[in-house]
């Protein structure tokens, strides 16, 4: 275990690490598959691409919530504004009703393209009531609706 707590920090390819460390390919992957486990180490790449191992000197909590889900389904990226964890189920509608709480241009340009993914309708409105945002919801979707492909909106929910 004190192999582990004198590494430097820093991006490492498998290679690079083994040769630093002077270990084999496999006694490398190994400490690696420990520094992961402990919450040092993120990785990158893989695929046709190499993996970049990155190591930390503390531990980072992953994050998976309203930035992350921004970021995955909408073409305009958003730095995180605040660090945003969630225990539990993180949905789309969850990040929809999260965007317009957030409120500034940028984020809800940026949540209009999640109304593509959405999988619960009823979901949506649920916590939009629950929130106390349908009307800004329903805006929302209308400019949505003229600016992105997405989904109609069932005659139930509709204003």
């Amino acid at each position: 275990m004190d192999n582990i707590m004198t590494l430097k920090p820093g991006k490492y390819t498998l290679e690079t690490f083994a040769k630093h460390r002077g270990l084999k390919r496999q006694s490398a992957l190994n400490l690696l598959s420990k520094l992961k486990k402990q919450g040092l180490l993120q990785v990158a790449g893989g695929g046709r691409q190499k993996r970049i191992y990155t190591i930390s000197d503390t531990p980072g909590e992953p994050t998976n919530g309203f930035y992350d889900i921004v970021n995955k389904y909408s073409p305009e990226k958003l730095i995180p504004k605040f660090r945003h964890h969630v225990v539990g189920r993180y949905t789309i509608e969850h990040a929809i009703v999260d965007g317009i709480q957030i409120g500034d241009i940028r984020t809800l340009e940026a949540t209009m393209h999640l109304f593509r993914h959405i999988s619960s309708w009823k979901r949506l409105f649920y916590l939009a009531r629950k929130r106390g945002v349908e009307k800004e919801l329903h805006a929302l979707y209308t400019a949505a609706r003229k600016r992105v492909k997405c989904k109609a909106v069932p005659r139930r929910y509709q204003p």
